[in-house]
């Protein structure tokens, strides 16, 4: 069985389980008998919904912790709802209940059972479950009262995916658990998951970008868009965060596997580890890359709708219709007429003259006193020595960044700072020192190592490539790399030059 097979089948047994907890829901939904008689069409019955509907009063039931709610209660509760559609008495509703509890629960105590085979096993098995199960009996009114089973949760459970935006997160925490347990192979499928859900949640910002320009028409919904789109980038951040962790965890286990790596065992576990390395930092970039176009979505369009939103007001503004017919047609009394202009005024300023100006400092000359010239201050050696400090720190920074992106692009002779951006750490890409090393590149191009005896900032950097000319040119884009920093996108070319 082939690797692809055997992920495929992983869970068969476990899935098809959760599948056929909704058995009994589309049972009801077959059902053509109505207790309404001939009034009412049978087949109009909503079956289905009424089974739902007694899954959410006998959930919420718990949630509220009333214990006694059975046959009687469940009418009541659908008489309450359906009954504006239906038109039926409530006595209708008491042989509705009693059909959907024998549906979810068979009255001789028996459970469904569901036979099936399953595949990653190879075997037939039996799976018995019960929806609703027995919880108090009165004796004194003969009546049983009855609660959600294990079964009967996981449904109601089902109808709602409550942490799909942690799914991220939740496969981060897994994969960290795999990695610490030696489980390479189920590491590497969640890993296969997480690109599945940064891609769906791609998607749903494409979704909401397009939703942004489409439908601001007022500032309460930019609003709404403005803190959606915030929490997403919040959500990001930390998912970034748990990745670059969860990468350097994966990396130090790499090592360690390096360095015990005796048997064929062992290697075995390092090609593994080592494949979970090269897909973590894969998902990763993708990741980061959408980080960055929610930030852009959040700078530009967000902003832009919000241009539009105000264009769109002035559009529809009429001074003369709104402000002079109304001041004119219908005399308004003074302070009404003030209060209307005064978005239209200037902003209220007065000058005043301060009594303490009187104490602040003076300079004086004696008689026969000559003011003194004003000269250029000497050069402070101390400022000096940290001006060549800062410019020998920066030199270092420019050929860590150099090693940084001859590491990433390889043999490479053309490619662009947006393609590159996407595989830096995010360390890197928050320190100045990175957006200073393009700018300077920029404007001193082209560089080679021979010219860079008097550009003293580049000769650590330039040293790595020898031989090598660099040419940068600027490109139209603009690149929004950080919360906090932005910059042009250019085009780096490297040639080859004779010495």
């Amino acid at each position: 069985m082939d690797e692809l097979t055997h992920d495929a089948l992983r869970g068969y047994g476990e899935r098809y389980k959760r599948l056929a907890i909704f058995m009994p829901l589309f049972q009801l939904k077959s059902k053509r008998k109505g207790p309404f008689g001939e009034s009412t069409e049978d087949s109009s019955l909503d079956w289905f919904g009424l089974g739902l509907l007694t899954l959410l009063f006998f959930f919420e039931s718990m949630l509220r912790r009333r214990s006694k709610q059975g046959a009687k209660e469940l009418a009541q509760y659908l008489f309450q709802v359906t009954n504006s559609k239906t038109q039926a008495p409530l006595e209708s509703y008491h042989d509705i209940a009693h059909n959907i509890i024998e549906s979810f629960r068979d009255s001789r105590g028996l459970s469904h059972e569901e036979r099936f085979f399953n595949w990653e096993k190879g075997l037939e098995e039996n799976y018995r479950f019960t929806i609703l199960k027995a919880e108090k009996y009165d004796k004194k009114a003969n009546r049983q009262y009855f609660t959600l089973a294990p079964a009967g949760l996981e449904l109601v459970f089902a109808t709602k995916e409550f942490f799909s935006e942690f799914r991220i997160s939740i496969n981060q925490l897994l994969v960290r658990k795999r990695l610490e347990k030696g489980e390479f192979a189920n590491a590497l499928h969640e890993i296969n998951e997480m690109r599945v859900s940064v891609e769906a949640l791609r998607e749903e910002i494409e979704r909401v970008s397009k939703e942004v320009k489409r439908n601001i028409i007022s500032e309460e919904i930019y609003k709404k868009y403005e803190e959606t789109l915030q929490d997403t980038y919040d959500r990001l951040e930390r998912e970034d965060e748990e990745f670059q962790e969860l990468y350097a965890f994966a990396l130090d286990t790499k090592k360690k596997i390096e360095l015990h790596n005796q048997s064929e065992k062992d290697e075995q576990a390092y090609k593994q580890i080592n494949k979970v390395t090269l897909e973590l930092s894969d998902v990763h970039s993708l990741h980061r890359l959408l980080l960055r176009e929610l930030l852009q979505l959040k700078s530009t369009t967000l902003e832009s709708a919000r241009q539009a939103l105000y264009s769109m007001g002035m559009q529809y503004f009429n001074f003369d219709q709104d402000i002079n017919g109304r001041i004119v047609s219908s005399p308004l009394p003074p302070l009404a007429t003030k209060g209307l202009l005064a978005p239209f005024l200037r902003p209220h300023q007065q000058q005043n003259w301060s009594l303490f100006s009187l104490f602040a400092e003076q300079r004086l000359y004696k008689s026969g006193e000559e003011a003194e010239p004003q000269v250029y201050p000497e050069a402070d050696p101390d400022a000096e020595k940290a001006q060549k400090e800062h410019l020998k720190r920066q030199a270092h920074n420019f050929k860590l960044i150099m090693e940084q992106i001859l590491a990433v692009i390889g043999n490479k002779s053309s490619f662009e700072l947006k393609e590159l951006i996407n595989h830096l750490p995010t360390a890197l890409l928050e320190h100045r020192s990175f957006y200073d090393f393009w700018l300077l590149l920029h404007q001193r191009s082209p560089l080679t190592a021979q010219q860079d005896k008097e550009e003293h900032l580049f000769d650590s950097a330039l040293a790595l490539i020898e031989g090598e000319e660099i040419i940068v040119t600027e490109c139209p884009e603009k690149l929004q790399v950080t919360e906090r920093y932005s910059i042009q996108n250019m085009r780096l070319e490297r040639r080859r030059i004779n010495l």
